[in-house]
């Protein structure tokens, strides 16, 4: 039997750590959350995560710089990593692809953009 796929949502802000998770879980996936980059390190080890979804400012430790710190990682290579963002900034979005984002959703939160994101880079 295939194991559910876990996504790990980090983003300082609890209103979108709810609805994300809400809508993936009612997907059909497991989530782990986190409230910055330091957490979402610390889950991803603790966690056998399949994707990341990331918000870019959050205190202790934003986004572009935990991706840096994941993909330094040989284990997470392949890991889809995804943010989700007011950020919208094209030199913000050149440098999250430069370090391996696969995807930068803009919010306010779109669940069909979310679960296509989801779909297209886990399905």
């Amino acid at each position: 039997m295939n194991r559910i796929k876990t996504i790990l949502i980090v983003d300082d802000a609890s209103l979108i750590r709810s609805v994300a998770s809400k809508a993936a879980i009612e997907a059909g996936y497991d989530v782990v959350l986190a409230e910055d980059g330091s957490e979402g390190l610390i889950k991803l080890k603790e966690n056998q995560i399949d994707m990341v979804f990331s918000d870019v400012n959050m205190p202790n430790m934003g986004g572009l710089e935990m991706v840096t710190e994941i993909k330094k990682d040989m284990a997470y290579k392949f890991l889809p990593i995804v943010m989700l963002t007011t950020e919208s900034k094209p030199e913000l979005k050149e440098k999250g692809k430069a370090l391996g984002v696969k995807a930068w959703l803009v919010k306010p939160f779109n669940k069909t953009k979310f679960l296509i994101a989801l779909e297209k880079l886990l399905g």
